[in-house]
């Protein structure tokens, strides 16, 4: 890359070398035209001239001799010392031939014509073959030519044969100038031939032109066209005294000023501005660097192989809180906490003559003190050099506290779960495994609990998901309460949570933990919305290595123990036992058969009549889910609903019952049958927020007549919440719909919520009327309901009326209506109507 100094001094030397040209060839073309020249030199100064001029020519060769001896330029070594030892070679034989000229005192021998013009030829030819070396060799480093003595001693042998020659011998050298006819013809072809190695440097200069592009070249190429015209001048002089003679001189002498010159551009100025560059562009590169260090993000470290520190930068006072100079000189084991010191000594020690890179992260663990003695993790990568005054580590130093925390932040996300910040699924496998492994070692058993929250759909389908998490934080929270240390508690999925205790004695044991568990649910749970949630839980638990040896088959085995206590009432515990695993398989074959049956109309609806006491008429029907599978056979409705309660099929099943129950309801209005139709819903249906406007829709799609649409609600479902209940049977009535309370008596409903309650019948719950002939105290409480109902403008029905007796005794006591198999079991849709006439008939 040629820098713009370069350029104006090329433009500059190009610019004087093109007026000197001119100037110097203009006597050249003159002489050539034919125009005789004046003398510009007495005769009796020419000897006086002729030795100054030689003198003169000697000392430039000489110092082109110095200067491409002790080149600098490293690039053309081989080049620059043969042009130096080449002119020093040029300087002795032109020193010979003046000492030899005719006009100078005798040299050794008797001067004469013959002598002088050998040496002057010779240095002519030395210095043209030279300049065509010197164009032709290409760049090469000095340790590809051979050293530069050999160069010298060549040259020294050179000009010591040559003098042998034309001091004792010149007469076996054709003679090169005759008295008579001046110069023969010998002399001018040699003459030529140096005019030739000069055209020749110059065509070779032309086809280089990278190396015209030098500095210095431009002013060889110049000499070599001066050189041209003083062999022009040189070949056709006819005396040693007329003026071509002294021009060819004048012109040698410039032609080896330009010589000097370009080799001093080419070897010493041109290297010493790129060595002063070079330099600027270190110092540059020393302030960049600099900058960089002290900008960097990360702390800059610098030791020499003894630890001691010699440079920090300023991020490293903000990290370690001490000044710089103060570090300086200091060990580097001052930043490392005191109780490491030694270890790190012993390692930078180790590793001074190996290191090479080390980078970021390699090494964990790695600590730093401050100047308060705080520590704090950081990173280090290390990088080795050497600079003049030894080997140096550069420690690029990082504080990774932040990074840590959030490396622990994403592995705590990773393995435990974000609403209740228990340990995952993931984890809790993890610590199973390592519990199993752990009491294989040392022979204890293993429990394995799963809860299942009873109510969970409940509370999300009532209350929203916000509040169903609320639910899952507060047992959370209470579990771990109850339990401290003792067991691993995890979020297992949805609302179940496992519980690992990896240390414990004995099933009675167990059974006490599995108590304080449940416990947490005796009291209400209190939600960020002031909600008073009630929950319970059911727990099952399978032990190691009694029930299984793995973890898959021991959470499985827990997850049927859960299930066992579900259908032994909930709230409540329950052991693995080999049984459960029929009962599992025949519970999951039920659930799966449902699902299938929900898809594909394997349900069915039958009516029960309800009838008039008074004239035991039917006024109307209540529509109950029946199931007959092709592979169970008939599945009893307890059973079915039971199962579809604890998945969550019992939403889409009372959808479909809804459904069906309106299609129909629809079917009998335009036959002009006037039945109204009753529809139990279940508590998770009821608590649906967009109940009403399902029902509403439904309505509209069928046609059914609201009025002669009644909507079943226990007693304990209308309880638990009375607040939704009186907004949903409200917005039922808006409908049009009637609504009753259903097994009325088994919960506890109050006189004061009864009434508050937009209901329209009471219906008693049949555990009242089995008995009714045989304790007097149902006999009394039937009255007292019956009473307190038509208080209140409520429509009584009495389920389960299976005697004559029964019914007749519901007559006395003023009942307005009954149902039961007295009168008629359920039917299908289709059988209503031909039971209707049977009945009137």
């Amino acid at each position: 890359m040629i820098s713009g100094s370069d350029r104006y001094l090329r433009q500059h030397i190009a610019l004087a070398s093109g007026v000197l040209l001119a100037l110097l060839l203009l006597p050249l073309a003159i002489w050539m035209l034919g125009v005789e020249l004046p003398r510009i030199l007495p005769r009796e100064h020419l000897t006086a001239f002729h030795t100054g001029a030689e003198l003169f020519a000697v000392v430039v060769a000489v110092l082109v001799f110095a200067v491409g001896y002790h080149v600098i330029d490293r690039r053309r070594v081989a080049a620059s010392l043969l042009l130096a030892c080449a002119f020093l070679a040029v300087a002795l034989l032109d020193f010979l031939h003046l000492m030899t000229y005719p006009a100078m005192p005798d040299f050794i021998t008797p001067n004469s014509s013959q002598q002088t013009l050998l040496f002057w030829l010779a240095a002519r030819l030395v210095a043209a073959a030279a300049l065509l070396a010197y164009v032709a060799l290409p760049m090469v480093s000095q340790s590809d030519g051979p050293p530069r003595l050999v160069y010298l001693v060549a040259s020294l042998l050179l000009v010591a044969l040559l003098a042998w020659i034309g001091l004792w011998h010149a007469e076996i050298i054709p003679l090169l100038f005759d008295p008579v006819s001046g110069l023969t013809p010998i002399k001018m072809g040699l003459e030529a031939l140096v005019i030739g190695l000069h055209l020749a440097t110059l065509a070779l200069l032309a086809l280089r032109r990278e190396l015209l592009q030098r500095p210095g070249m431009p002013l060889v190429a110049a000499a070599m066209v001066i050189s041209i015209g003083s062999g022009m001048f040189f070949m056709f002089y006819e005396d040693l005294t007329d003026t071509p003679f002294v021009l060819g001189h004048i012109y040698k002498l410039a032609a080896y000023l330009l010589i000097y010159q370009g080799l001093f551009l080419e070897s010493v100025r041109s290297p010493l501005q790129r060595l002063h560059q070079a330099h600027r562009d270190i110092e540059m590169r020393e302030q960049r660097y600099q900058q960089l260090v002290e900008t960097a993000p990360d702390g800059v470290l610098v030791t020499d192989m003894d630890g001691r520190i010699v440079m920090a930068n300023r991020n490293i006072e903000r990290l370690f809180g001490y000044p710089r100079q103060q570090l300086i000189g200091q060990p580097v084991e001052r930043l490392v906490p005191e109780r490491l010191r030694e270890r790190h000594r012993m390692h930078r020690r180790a590793h001074a003559h190996t290191i090479n890179r080390r980078t970021m992260g390699q090494v964990p663990h790695l600590r730093g003190r401050r100047i308060d003695g705080t520590e704090f993790p950081l990173d280090i990568s290390l990088n080795a050099f050497d600079d003049s005054e030894g080997r140096r580590i550069t420690a690029f130093i990082r504080d990774i506290t932040d990074r840590q925390r959030r490396e622990a932040r994403i592995q705590h996300q990773a393995t435990h779960d974000s609403l209740t910040e228990l340990p995952n699924r993931w984890l809790l496998h993890d610590r199973l495994t390592q519990g199993i492994a752990q009491a294989e070692r040392h022979g204890h058993p293993i429990a394995v609990m799963l809860l299942d929250l009873d109510n969970f759909k409940m509370v999300n389908d009532t209350f929203g998901h916000h509040e169903g998490d609320q639910l899952l934080k507060a047992v959370a929270a209470r579990l771990q309460g109850a339990l401290d240390q003792e067991a691993t508690i995890g979020r297992f999925g949805g609302d179940e949570f496992m519980i690992l205790l990896t240390n414990v004695e004995d099933e009675q044991a167990i059974g006490a933990i599995a108590e304080r568990i449940l416990d947490i649910f005796t009291s209400p749970f209190q939600t960020e919305q002031a909600r008073r949630l009630t929950s319970t839980g059911s727990l099952g638990i399978a032990l190691f290595p009694r029930d299984a040896r793995d973890e898959r088959s021991l959470v499985r085995y827990a997850d049927m123990a859960m299930y066992e206590a579900k259908h032994s009432g909930r709230n409540t515990y329950a052991f693995f036992s080999q049984h459960l695993d029929a009962q599992v398989h025949e519970e999951q074959r039920l659930q799966q058969r449902l699902q299938q049956a929900l898809g594909n109309d394997g349900l069915e609806l039958h009516y029960q009549p309800l009838v008039d006491v008074a004239s035991n008429r039917v006024i109307g029907v209540e529509a109950l889910a029946r199931w007959t599978d092709s592979e169970l056979g008939p599945v009893a409705p307890t059973r079915f609903i039971t199962s579809a309660e604890a998945t969550g099929l019992i939403l889409p099943l009372g959808e479909w019952v809804i459904s069906e129950a309106c299609e129909q309801l629809a079917q009998w209005s335009r036959a002009g049958l006037e039945l109204r139709v009753a529809i139990n819903v279940s508590a998770m249906q009821f608590r649906q927020h967009d109940l009403v406007q399902r029902l509403g829709a439904i309505l509209e799609a069928t046609g059914a007549p609201p009025e002669r649409l009644e909507i079943e609600v226990t007693e304990t479902v209308a309880m638990a919440d009375v607040a939704l209940t009186r907004d949903q049977l409200r917005g039922l009535k808006a409908l049009g719909i009637r609504v009753s309370l259903d097994d009325f008596g088994t919960g506890y409903s109050s006189l004061a919520y009864l009434k508050s309650l937009p209901i329209d019948k009471l219906k008693i719950d049949r555990s009242f009327i089995v008995d009714i002939d045989q304790e007097p105290e149902s006999e009394m409480i039937l009255r007292a309901i019956v009473h307190l109902g038509h208080s209140l403008g409520l429509t009584l029905v009495a389920e389960g009326v299976e005697t004559t007796a029964q019914r007749d005794f519901l007559r006395m006591i003023g009942c307005d209506l009954y149902q039961g198999w007295v009168h008629s079991s359920a039917m299908a849709g289709s059988a209503v109507r031909d039971h209707l006439h049977v009945a009137r008939a």
